[in-house]
């Protein structure tokens, strides 16, 4: 018995000094970066007991407390490092490709699309979705755009002059139905189960994060036996069987017609990302069915909530700067004059200052606040060395917010992004929708949909200030992305 117990014991050591001797070098690099004190075992994971509901405070908090703008701090074993040079973070974003494992929990909801898929994946599947993302295609989506949002201003009215109400849900209805004509080729209208997307994907969003900001529940074993997981189970079967429904709907329809000459008006539908994705797979055996639904399930859902909560908190900050919003109805008003028409390309081509007021809202309020990447080489970055295995987080809010690229980064100023002023910043001194490689591909769609919606909303409406008297009054709640914790709480008067 005692030499069965020597033996385990000096097993256990030697895999104890085997581990450490493997991580040297990551402890001798991150000991030279600023960081907060840590406890043994848990180096600083205190800071995010309480979950999503304290991390955003905490980690602004920690961010002000040590101004490096290279600067670590432990989670467990996990070295995480944070940058906030915008020349480093240009470095990080070129050269570190790999999503860490945090991203792994949310391929449960958005599948394992371009967003979450590792490198070599992601790489193949970029290059076949870069076609249906051309301008060409994009213009062609601008009538659906204004078609959906005069849908909206119409469910709109119900709420007009009444008591303040969170208009999320509304625009998120908006949005995906949006993405399922211009990205999906369906009507939102022949899928089962639309209309409760939006609720159970707030739910597992909510459910992802707290597995994320639970340490013990990274293991599988442990979460299997708690009432979230099969919570997260029902929500997320609800939500894949959007992106499977869409697959058998284009499928079907596909075999039932033969390819008929296309007429001027479908020019570009032939290519619009689901017939394009469907087509390839024809040839293309990496493209499986679950490969479709992964990237289907990607678009239509991580695509329609950053849209949505986007125009939600521009109409927020609108209400508290009604200075601001008259501007954008003169913007309007040249642009359309009295006619209730849908936008063109050329309307949106011409709404600069309501193009400044999103990017400063981008700014402001960031729907994406953080970044990680994993880096699988030493980053040296000046006097700093970034050691392989290290979780690189790039805290976007922060960025935006620091005064050397930005003067009274706390006002609200849409003329920061006049071309004069942008051309004096680093590039990754603004970066709502990331930058290099691994930048978001939608991000043109996704600024031409919302400059199209505002601008509907803005022609009908005027949006009055609620329980947000000023921005500050506005606190925002990390979820997989940020969101206001009361809400996109707004008041609307017919104009």
């Amino acid at each position: 018995m005692f030499d069965f117990i020597f033996v385990s014991l000096t097993l256990i050591l030697a895999f104890i000094i085997k581990y450490n001797w493997d991580r040297r070098w990551l402890y001798y690099y991150g000991s030279k970066l600023d960081s907060p004190i840590g406890w043994p075992i848990i180096g600083s994971a205190h800071y995010i007991i309480g979950g999503h509901k304290v991390f955003y405070k905490n980690v602004n908090m920690l961010l002000k407390s040590y101004p490096s703008e290279v600067a670590k701090i432990w989670i467990g074993p996990t070295l995480v490092v944070s940058i906030t040079k915008p020349e480093y973070v240009e470095i990080v974003l070129n050269k570190c490709l790999e999503r860490p494992e945090f991203y792994e929990f949310g391929k449960q909801i958005i599948g394992a699309g371009i967003l979450t898929a590792p490198i070599d994946v992601w790489k193949s599947r970029r290059k076949m979705i870069n076609p249906t993302f051309n301008p060409n295609i994009l213009n062609s989506f601008v009538e659906i755009f204004g078609r959906y949002a005069f849908h909206l201003t119409n469910a709109l009215e119900e709420n007009c002059g009444k008591e303040s109400f969170d208009i999320l849900p509304k625009l998120f209805k908006c949005t995906f139905e949006t993405a399922c004509e211009t990205l999906g080729d369906v009507n939102s209208n022949v899928l089962q189960g639309p209309e409760e997307i939006f609720e159970n994907l707030t739910k597992a969003e909510d459910l992802i994060t707290t597995r994320a900001f639970s340490l013990w529940l990274y293991l599988d074993f442990f979460w299997n036996m708690t009432s979230f997981c099969r919570e997260l189970d029902k929500a997320s079967k609800s939500i894949i069987s959007i992106a499977k429904q869409v697959i058998q709907i284009k499928k079907s329809s596909r075999n039932q017609k033969p390819s008929e000459p296309m007429i001027q008006d479908n020019t570009y539908k032939e290519k619009r990302f689901v017939n394009h994705l469907l087509k390839l797979s024809e040839t293309n055996a990496k493209l499986d069915q679950t490969a479709l639904a992964d990237e289907i399930q990607t678009f239509l859902l991580a695509g329609s909530e950053t849209t949505a909560l986007t125009v939600g908190l521009t109409l927020i900050i609108l209400g508290i700067y009604p200075e601001i919003q008259k501007k954008i109805g003169k913007e309007l008003e040249v642009i359309f004059g009295k006619d209730a028409r849908v936008p063109t390309l050329e309307d949106i081509n011409r709404m600069e200052y309501l193009e400044r007021v999103i990017k400063e809202t981008l700014r402001f309020l960031t729907p994406v606040p953080f970044m990680l990447r994993t880096n699988n080489q030493d980053i040296t970055l000046d006097s700093n060395t970034i050691p392989a295995g290290s979780c690189i987080m790039i805290p976007i809010f922060h960025i935006h917010k620091k005064p050397e690229y930005w003067k009274n980064p706390n006002e609200f100023d849409p003329d920061r992004f006049l071309p004069e002023n942008s051309s004096k910043r680093p590039r990754c001194a603004f970066i709502p929708f990331s930058s290099g490689p691994r930048n978001c591909i939608g991000f043109k769609y996704g600024m031409m949909s919302v400059k199209v919606l505002l601008a509907v909303i803005l022609r009908k409406y005027t949006v009055v200030a609620t329980e947000y008297k000023k921005v500050e009054d506005i606190e925002m709640l990390f979820y997989l992305v940020n969101k206001p914790i009361s809400g996109c709480k707004i008041k609307l008067e017919k104009k």
